[in-house]
């Protein structure tokens, strides 16, 4: 059997009763951070560009001629 993500947007007034289905359902449930926390891990610790190419690059969006 595969898994799908689902990603759902509930209040929180709703939260505890969709972490209690999800419970009862056997199904794993995340929120943003350690999704994000994931992310960082996954990257790498030193990057193969320079502050000075990050500034070329915002100053080539920032001031795109139109």
């Amino acid at each position: 059997m595969s898994n799908n993500n689902l990603y759902l947007k509930v209040p929180s007034s709703d939260l505890p009763l969709v972490t209690m289905l999800a419970e009862k359902m056997g199904w794993n449930i995340e929120t943003n951070l350690p999704l994000m926390d994931k992310f960082i891990k996954s990257r790498p610790d030193s990057g193969d560009i320079t502050e000075e190419e990050i500034m070329d690059e915002v100053r080539a969006v920032r001031y795109q001629k139109k």
